[in-house]
């Protein structure tokens, strides 16, 4: 009987400390509330906010939609000083999912949109390290020479999205009341160097890269 009880209370202790590891993770947001989380360029730049109130009109934003089989994720932060900004410096990066599914196979491609903006803080990273962050002029978790990356069709494309929940539509396109689209990428992305020449074009300066989301789905 002793040993019934202390296993009783073993098991209890444990479930209550899992418990305590979901609500101290910080990308475990409440249920009604979105978030990004990007670390790039050795800074963490983050948002989060209630669904409800997300913008729409061009500030702060973590929202998903589908079309066409795709899946779309715009994270932007344009604001510092509104209400659901955590850290780092305005950005804004589009993540597209082909034909997304749960669990961490799913595969697609980033675009550096405020890359091509003049001392926005991704066209800054790019010119201090001396390449160009657009176009979407990489390869993925490895060093490759141009010609062979064109071949292989790798250029551009990323692998081993996790995606952990598909979310749900809203029950209006302005309601925001769906379930949210959540998942992660991590990888490091390979640039080719400005200035290259024909004996020297590898795609060899790295670019680290950690994304987090729960992103509202707009449809």
């Amino acid at each position: 009987m002793k040993k019934l009880i202390l296993l009783s209370a073993l098991l209890i202790f444990a479930c209550s400390s899992d418990d305590s590891s979901d609500t101290n993770d910080d990308n475990n947001v409440p249920d009604g509330q979105y978030f990004f989380e990007i670390e790039i360029g050795n800074e963490v730049h983050r948002i989060q906010g209630i669904n409800t109130e997300i913008s729409t009109n061009g500030q702060n934003s973590c929202s998903a939609s589908l079309v066409g089989g795709t899946q779309g994720v715009i994270f932007r932060l344009s604001d510092a000083s509104a209400s659901d900004y955590v850290s780092g410096q305005p950005l804004q990066i589009m993540l597209l999912i082909n034909n997304p599914q749960l669990g961490s196979n799913n595969n697609g491609r980033i675009e550096f949109i405020d890359a091509v903006n003049q001392g926005s803080f991704l066209y800054n990273y790019a010119e201090q390290n001396n390449f160009t962050l657009t176009g979407s002029n990489f390869v993925e978790n490895t060093t490759m020479n141009a010609i062979d990356a064109i071949s292989e069709g790798v250029v551009g494309k990323i692998s081993n999205i996790t995606l952990s929940s598909i979310g749900t539509p809203p029950s209006n396109p302005i309601l925001f009341d769906g379930d949210n689209l959540s998942g992660s990428y991590e990888g490091v992305l390979y640039f080719i160097a400005n200035g290259w020449t024909s004996s020297d074009t590898n795609h060899d300066i790295p670019v680290p890269i950690k994304i987090s989301f729960s992103a509202v789905r707009f449809n």
